[in-house]
């Protein structure tokens, strides 16, 4: 039988030993296979069993009313369940406690969730610089595409029905040139609104002043999105979501898979 340990393998673990594997280098194998090369990849993978404060931070706006994301141990698989209370703009928020993505590396980011309630809502999930305030958004305006709060360089999904689009967006911007909406297609022609209590599955990824995405709401794709600008290189992103009730009725939100992942470059 012959030795699988890979000390005993050329480059283990690595993009030349997966290629050696292959006939072909198919993006869409080597994309699969990312989380098993670590000598190429990072990743960073979590399934909620714990609410890990070494990995994440989950700010909550002040008051009281809202209740930060917690485990949820009662439910199959595990996950974080949060409240966002029912005080007007009010908002529950995760991210990554450390911003370390760098476009130049391509970084994504996956995440699965749902919320009870899909009327008066807002959320925001991407990558971005860190924020003034994380518990604020860091578009700023959806319908004239703008970014603030702080934030010179990010790729996000944003959704607020108190503006005049209320569907969702995707926008990109970085230190260099100007806030950007998908194109080609566009997610806002898309017309994209969560279902309500359905699960949904974003992945969103970086280039150096670009970015993308997919939506699953459900087991229904929506489609696959781009946006012609985004973070420059060297700009270190941290992986994100926000979520505020637009009304005074409580918005619990669940958070299922949260993985996040970069190129090992330089």
């Amino acid at each position: 039988m012959s030795n699988p340990n890979p000390m005993f393998l050329e480059k283990p673990l690595s993009l030349a030993h997966a290629r050696s594997l292959f006939a072909a280098s198919d993006p869409k194998k080597l994309a699969l296979l990312a989380p098993l090369l670590p000598h190429d990849y990072g990743v960073v993978k979590d399934e909620f069993i714990e609410l890990n404060a070494a990995y994440w931070t989950v700010p909550v706006t002040a008051g009281g009313g809202p209740t930060a994301f917690v485990l949820d141990a009662t439910v199959r698989g595990s996950s974080l369940v949060g409240d966002t209370g029912a005080t007007d703009d009010d908002v529950i928020a995760i991210h990554a406690k450390n911003a370390s993505l760098n476009s130049a590396d391509n970084p994504w980011f996956f995440l699965q969730w749902k919320v009870d309630i899909v009327t008066s809502f807002s959320f925001e999930i991407g990558l971005s610089d860190p924020k003034t305030s994380e518990v604020l958004p860091a578009v700023t305006d959806i319908d004239t595409p703008a970014v603030g709060n702080g934030v010179t360089d990010v790729v996000c999904i944003h959704m607020d029905t108190d503006q005049t689009l209320t569907t969702a967006e995707l926008i990109g911007d970085g230190t260099t040139g100007a806030v950007t909406a998908s194109t080609g297609p566009s997610l806002a022609t898309a017309a994209y609104t969560p279902t309500a209590a359905a699960w949904q599955t974003m992945l969103i990824g970086v280039r150096e002043n670009l970015g993308y995405c997919s939506i699953w709401d459900g087991d229904a794709f929506i489609g696959h999105f781009s946006v012609g600008n985004g973070p420059d290189a060297d700009i270190l992103l941290a992986p994100y979501a926000m979520f505020r009730t637009r009304d005074t009725n409580a918005d619990t939100v669940t958070l299922r898979k949260f993985e996040y992942g970069w190129e090992q470059n330089g």
